[in-house]
């Protein structure tokens, strides 16, 4: 694979008040950067934040330790409008940052079936996710809203026309397995493409139905959380955190197990070598809002996708997917 790559979290707020990085230290960024490019052997890194000075400030430290920066800008519970206004001042901090020599992609969009408003109803990602499982709710927002795949490839092409009137790097968007996308504004197919059950083989062959689009094929995320059988639920994994527990906790007794976690991960790096795609991004490199804790039960890590598990005091511990991911990208 030409890219080799891994997301970094600078901070979203997925639910209310609870953001994703409480603290966000600049020092800590770009010792984690140059960790990504010189001890994992990645060559790009997909930055996912909203708060633009944050992104500003970690792509410079990324493009500084030599990565390749895909600028990854959201928004969570916005309008299509709203996305818009933030993406056009991202592109605009791409745009100065690729002018300067460094090597830019911005995603104009993450996952907006479930994370903006408007596509499908239902105020948050969780209702927006029950509209997708529910027929009836489904019936009812498509009267409403029109059939999804449509207000999402509407939204899709005014978000890449506001990318390209400020930014003249390659362009693309993060889509979910199930959206139906029209790809012909975009130079790169995206997806998030985790394994929830299916075969290696099946999950491969989903892969080669991405190439028909004619456009190279990046995976803009693939990774496991740190228990057995993690692997089986994929995306979802996060779920047995009890966010509505204070402080959360793990609302079932899984087992931790980090070599499971660096088995899926390395399995999903080698089964995309072999399917021809022009790269990936592991998920992630830290799950900051998810501490090691040593009592199981308060362990958020063990629910994380981290190479790294960040300890209660902030320091981090390398993970066995950690070693997993840096053989591969050394290669």
């Amino acid at each position: 694979m030409r890219i080799r790559g891994v997301v970094y979290d600078t901070g979203v707020e997925m639910l209310p008040g609870r953001p994703s990085r409480p603290a966000f230290d600049p020092d800590q960024v770009r010792d984690d950067l140059r960790v990504i490019a010189t001890e994992l052997h990645a060559n790009a890194v997909r930055l996912v934040g909203e708060n633009l000075e944050r992104l500003r400030l970690a792509a410079d430290a990324a493009a500084e330790a030599g990565l390749a920066v895909w600028l990854s800008p959201a928004l969570p519970d916005a309008t299509s409008a709203a996305a818009r206004v933030q993406l056009a001042s991202c592109a605009d901090l791409g745009e100065r940052l690729r002018v300067r020599g460094a090597e830019v992609v911005l995603v104009a969009g993450w996952e907006a079936t479930l994370f903006l408003r408007g596509i499908v109803a239902g105020a948050t990602a969780a209702d927006r996710t029950a509209t997708m499982t529910s027929p009836r709710r489904l019936l009812w927002s498509t009267l409403r809203h029109g059939p999804f795949p449509y207000a999402l490839n509407r939204h899709l092409r005014r978000a890449a026309a506001t990318a390209r009137s400020r930014f003249h790097g390659p362009v693309t968007y993060a889509a979910l397995g199930f959206e139906s996308v029209d790809w012909r504004p975009f130079d790169y197919v995206g997806v998030d493409h985790y394994r929830s059950g299916e075969s290696p083989q099946e999950w491969t062959e989903a892969l080669g139905r991405r190439r028909r689009h004619g456009r190279p094929v990046v995976l803009t995320e693939l990774g496991c959380a740190t228990y057995a059988g993690a692997e089986a639920r994929g995306a979802l994994a996060w779920t047995v955190v009890d966010r509505d527990a204070d402080p959360p906790r793990l609302r079932e007794p899984v087992v931790r197990d980090e070599r499971a976690q660096a088995e899926e991960v390395g399995r999903l790096l080698d089964l995309a070598g072999t399917a021809g795609v022009e790269g990936a991004f592991v998920y992630t490199y830290a799950a900051f809002s998810y501490p090691h804790r040593p009592e199981p039960e308060w362990d958020l890590d063990t629910a994380g996708y981290g190479l790294v598990a960040v300890l209660p005091d902030g320091s981090v511990r390398r993970k066995a997917a950690f070693d997993a991911v840096a053989r591969r990208y050394a290669l």
